[in-house]
């Protein structure tokens, strides 16, 4: 199409990229062609190529693109060539020391032959996989030492020429690594190489991206739009045919522009937020009018209450004066009452004092006659003697209680005699205090021996419990493992839970073990040991599961025990034949692992003869041999610890069963001692003090005396009475009697006097009372002209009025109308509290008495804060709409613009090719969809000019926005304008939805539709069939075509291949790189396209598998075969187009 030189892609050489250690391939100008199964390293080749091309060392956006196997690579696994060694995702590196690798591309000019070279080195710290990088330029050819320098000799800034000078030519010009010598040279030596080498001018480097890709794109690839020409290119690479052609022309023809609406959007959301401020203010006073509003309705109830409550007060007051004459009155009748009460009791005592004197001399008659005294004596005696039977019953009592000792075979001869003596009564005070002290010793070993049998018997009742809890686990199917051990591995379960945030399988090792030979099991369970009680996890989890356990308590855990199952497995443990360990199963690569290291070398033995001769051994019979020491193993070990099979359970509860039993007959001879022990400690043993019982001794003998002496006594009183004496002593008798009754009385009367006289004295203290409260009330009571005016109203209307009844209803009333002023006061608050939940920048309180902060703010915003939002609103809203008009539609007006130039200049590339009959053109128009309606409002004439372009002082002024557009698309671009405002307070869904809006109506390409059109020329007339839905019925090659024409006008235009030839232009690249790029096509159509990329004067570079070899032999100019049969090491075969023949040859020797 043009004759102009370009930057043809001449050689790439790569050191140390992926599974290549050193390559330099040659490309043709024309058409290149990489084929090779797939993971052949087609690939590695591209993607080396994009770094430097895009300036990116990041690669995440396009890193294997172009393969087929939809790997995800990234740069530091490209570095250091990662290779997969096991299908459990398992790898490893190729180079595993410090290194550097270097990526360059020679671009050669087509028309001049001068040379450039582009790339990039890396140098890359293995142990922390830190990369650094640095891109540089420089003029000529790749260098004949192809970045590497001779790596016996360390790496110095001053001696760097003549390193290379040693290398020789190391070009590798076949393309093949082979046995390169040296090392690839660092980012410091190749920059101090760039310095010694060529001139200021001549050469560039820096780590700094972003001005690497200025200078690449502005200046060594002759003036490349910076943000589109990669996009293209990146996407052109894996592009495939599964893309609607009219997605097609919007993606790779038609790029997004970055359309900057953040002015426009911060003016509408401005005037959105002080539209909200006018609503919310407008809601603000409603609110507040409701509170004030009902403020007025609390106040009118407390003026209510006030009334009701005067009223109550001043009758109050009326009838606490009606209860004081009425208190009067009282105290007036209780003081006549009290002086009749006093005359009543002066004349009873009167009365009483005669029948005293009566009865008086009547006592002085009997008193001379002695009777009296002998009486008293009598009954004294009476007293005496039934204290000394008392205590002649508590002797007799204490006695019999003694014999029971004579049933305890621990009492000796000496006591039993004292109890005898002490119940005959006999026993002296030295006797008595020795059989006390004998009966004390007797109880004391008495009481340790119950102790000490109490104990025996708790310690036997808890192994029992533990045994029974032991078996009923067992019975129940568990192992009951030790407590201590059960709680480590649900601790460990847990906290590994809570670690990994998976559910991590925690065992005990003898829950994966069996016993092949029954006869062996002892053997096993008891040189096993404790070890069999080990914590297992899989192996990926051990390291966390033992810095779980180092931080568990050490005193509680300490004889649990976690197997590094990790360490264990990595280390070979192998069993000898005839070990222990081949008498048992585990479950688990680990599991069996640890038998093998325990048991492996633990030879099985039948006698003592056979164990010497080998360094470890075991019998059957548990008998152990190892370190020259032969030893019973703990039988405890396989028996009641016996944990490993099922059997083990069956084994374990057979042994506490039998153990149970024994406990069970120890406990009853001991519960037996232990009774016997506490009635011992039951019987009587003198515990008063000894002169207690002497002093019982001694009332006993003195009772039959003092008896004779009461019945003297008795006899003579009796002689007295049958005289005179008995007749006086009945009138004495009758006349104390009538004497009470008369006293009786007296004490009435008496009481009723000291009644009235307190009846009195209360009324006198209720009077005063009455008068200080009266004094108070109506001190309290201030007047009210009003109130009383309307009370005495009250009063009057009313016959004979009850004040107390009446002061009861206005409490009432009162009380009701509080009821109704709280239930007001509640709507205040909740009122309020709503209005301050809704505005809580306001710091009011819901619960004020008075009401003025809330009426002052409501006169303050109905009159200043509405009008003042409402005026910024209306210039707002205005901005917003300038805003709108002036900057966000003339960008989307301007993008459509460009849009539809583009398509102008890509129909006009087009045109000029030959597609046979076909003819193609690009179509770029309005949207047909609902988005369209916005498209006229975009592109009316009056949006012509630029309003940055004009100048306020030109005569003839433009008025770029009408009346005329205003009245006719207003209500469109109010439509538009709300998408870019978010709703208030909107959920992360409505956000993330009105983000997307905004995003998809930002893009000018909302506006439009985009597809092509092939033009077929009748004889009158040029039909145009839209291509869409055409290649919607046909996705076979001949859909294809259309897509590669617009994908390589498009390249066209971006390599500005279309400019006239007056029209002068640095040379560009003009490579493109297509992967599987024909995969439906047939020959005939692969060798139109590629004639097409021809015809553009495109350099390409096409990959495909090796079955597709067929399609390009003919049509291309190189081909490089590609082969990774290891999977680790890439090797390359050129063939130039004069190889083409033994290149066909051999691929038909291999199809043979």
């Amino acid at each position: 199409m043009t004759n102009q030189g370009f930057e043809a892609l001449s050689r790439i050489c790569l050191n140390n990229w992926h599974y290549i250690r050193h390559k330099v391939l040659s490309f043709h100008e024309g058409i290149n062609f990489f084929t090779g199964h797939s993971g052949s390293g087609k690939s590695t080749v591209i993607d080396a190529l994009q770094i430097v091309l895009y300036a990116n060392t990041d690669g995440r956006a396009f890193f294997n693109k172009a393969a087929a196997d939809d790997s995800d690579r990234n740069l530091i696994e490209y570095l250091r060539g990662m290779v997969n060694i096991g299908e459990d995702n398992r790898f490893s590196y190729l180079r595993n020391s410090n290194f550097s690798a270097t990526i360059v591309l020679e671009l050669r000019r087509s028309d001049t032959g001068e040379c450039q070279c582009v790339g990039v080195v890396f140098d890359v710290e293995t142990a922390s996989n830190e990369i650094s990088r640095m891109f540089f330029w420089h003029k000529g050819e790749i260098p004949e030492h192809t970045y590497r320098i001779d790596e016996k000799e360390p790496g110095r800034a001053g001696d760097t020429s003549e390193k290379l000078g040693k290398m020789g030519d190391a070009s590798g010009k076949t393309g093949n690594s082979g046995n390169v010598p040296g090392r690839a040279m660092s980012i410091e030596e190749v920059k101090m190489w760039l310095l010694e080498t060529f001139p200021k001018e001549e050469h560039y480097f820096g780590s700094h991206n972003e001005r690497f890709r200025r200078q690449l794109y502005d200046v060594y690839l002759g003036g490349l739009d910076a943000e589109k020409f990669p996009l293209l290119f990146k996407r052109a690479i894996p592009f495939r045919m599964n893309i609607k052609l009219e997605e097609f022309v919007k993606e790779y023809i038609c790029m997004e522009q970055d359309i900057h609406i953040e002015d426009m959007q911060q003016s509408v959301m401005e005037y959105g937020r002080l539209r909200q401020k006018i609503e919310d203010t407008c809601r603000e006073i409603k609110q507040l009018e409701e509170i004030c509003s009902q403020y007025g309705e609390v106040e009118a109830l407390g003026r209510e209450m006030e009334a009701y409550a005067y009223y109550g007060a001043r009758l109050d007051i009326l009838q606490d004066r009606l209860k004081a004459e009425e208190c009067r009155s009282k105290i007036q009748a209780l003081e006549e009452e009290g002086k009749k009460a006093a005359l009543d009791i002066e004349e009873e005592q009167a009365y009483i004092d005669r029948m005293t004197s009566q009865g008086d001399e009547l006592l002085q008659r009997i008193t001379m006659t002695g009777y009296e005294q002998l009486k008293e004596q009598l009954l004294a005696l009476g007293d005496l003697v039934e204290r000394l039977e008392n205590s002649g019953n508590r002797w007799q009592q204490t006695a019999d209680l003694l014999k029971a000792w004579e049933d305890v075979d621990s009492v000796s001869n000496r006591t039993l005699w004292d109890i005898a003596a002490f119940d005959e009564g006999e026993i002296t005070g030295e006797a008595l205090s020795r059989l006390q002290g004998d009966l004390e010793e007797v109880r004391r070993d008495a009481a340790k021996q119950q102790q000490d049998t109490q104990s025996e018997l708790r310690e036997l009742r808890r192994k029992m419990k533990k045994v029974q809890e032991e078996l009923a686990q067992l019975k129940a199917g568990n192992k009951a493992y030790p407590k201590e051990l059960e709680q480590a591995r649900d601790i460990l379960q847990q906290r590994l839970y809570q670690e990994t945030g998976k559910h991590v399988k925690v065992e005990i090792l003898a829950d994966l073990l069996d016993i092949r030979d029954e006869s062996w099991r002892n053997a096993v369970e008891g040189y096993l040991g404790y070890n069999k009680l080990s914590v297992i996890v899989e192996p990926k989890y051990a390291r966390t599961a033992m810095k779980i356990y180092e931080e568990m308590d050490r005193e509680k855990f300490s004889r649990v025990a976690v197997l590094d199952t990790e360490r264990v497995l990595a280390e070979r443990h192998h069993a000898a034949a005839g070990s222990l360990a081949e008498e048992v199963k585990a479950e688990g690569a680990a599991s069996q692992a640890y038998v093998n290291f325990l048991l492996g070398k633990v030879m099985k033995c039948g006698s003592v003869e056979e164990l010497r001769s080998h360094k470890i051994g075991v019998t059957k019979n548990c008998v152990s041999y190892h370190n020259y020491r032969i030893q019973h193993i703990n039988p405890a070990l396989y028996t009641t610890s016996a944990y490993i099979g099922k059997s083990s359970v069956s084994q374990r509860i057979s042994i506490l069963k039998k153990k149970l039993k024994g406990m069970e007959e120890a406990v009853k001879p001991l519960e037996d001692a232990a009774e016997d022990m506490g009635r011992v400690l039951e019987l009587e043993h003198l515990s008063q003090e000894t002169d207690v019982y002497l002093e019982w001794k001694k009332d006993m003998e003195a009772l039959d005396g003092k008896r004779k002496e009461q019945e003297k006594l008795a006899a003579k009183l009796e002689e007295l009475s049958s005289q005179n004496v008995d007749q006086w002593r009945q009138e004495r008798e009758s006349l104390l009697t009538l004497c009470e009754q008369r006293k009786e009385v007296l004490r009435q009367l008496q009481r009723k006097a000291y009644e009235l006289e307190t009846n009195q004295k209360q009324e006198r203290d209720n009077l005063v009372n009455l008068n200080d409260v009266l004094m108070e009330k109506e001190r309290k009571l201030e007047s009210s002209r009003e109130h009383e005016e309307e009370l005495e109203g009250i009063l009057a209307s009313r016959q004979n009025p009850r004040y107390d009844s009446l002061r009861n209803d206005f409490q009432n009333r009162l009380a009701g109308a509080g009821e109704r002023r709280q239930q007001e006061i509640n709507r205040l608050v909740e009122l309020r509290t709503g209005y301050l939940r809704a505005c809580p920048n306001r710091n009011f309180s819901p619960t004020a008495e008075d009401n003025d902060a809330y009426q002052e703010l409501l006169r303050h915003l109905n009159h200043e804060r509405l009008e003042e939002f409402r005026i910024r609103a209306a210039e707002q809203a205005r901005t917003a709409v300038e805003h709108f008009k002036d900057d966000f539609m003339y960008k989307i007006r301007s993008a459509i613009k460009e849009a539809l130039q583009r398509k102008e200049e890509l129909n006009r590339i087009i045109s000029r090719l030959d597609f046979g009959k076909d003819k193609y053109q690009f179509y770029i128009g309005k949207n047909k969809g609902p988005d369209g309606r916005y498209y006229d409002m975009f592109m009316d004439e009056a949006l012509e000019v630029n309003p940055s372009d004009l100048n306020i002082g030109l005569d003839n002024q433009l008025n770029l926005f009408t009346m005329e557009h205003e009245n006719h698309y207003g209500a469109m671009m109010n439509d538009l304008i709300s998408i870019f405002i978010p709703p208030e307070n909107a959920t992360a869904e409505e956000l993330e939805e009105a983000r997307r809006n905004m995003d998809k109506y930002a893009d000018y390409r909302t506006y439009l539709s985009f597809d092509m059109q092939q033009l077929i020329q009748n004889e009158d007339e040029v039909i145009k069939i839209r291509l869409s839905k055409m290649i919607r019925k046909n996705s076979g090659g001949e859909g294809q075509n259309p897509l590669y024409v617009a994908l390589l006008a498009s390249f066209a235009q971006a390599y500005k291949i279309d400019l006239k030839p007056e029209q002068t232009r640095n040379p560009t690249i003009r490579l493109v790189v297509l992967d599987e790029a024909f995969s439906k096509m047939d020959a005939e159509k692969v060798a139109s396209c590629i004639q097409l990329i021809r015809g553009l004067g495109f350099q390409a570079l096409i990959s495909a598998t090796n079955d597709k070899i067929q399609n390009y032999l003919e049509t291309v100019d190189k081909i490089f075969v590609f082969a990774n049969p290891n999977k680790k090491s890439i090797s390359v075969q050129e063939f130039e187009k004069k190889s083409f023949g033994q290149l066909r040859e051999k691929m038909g020797d291999e199809e043979a």
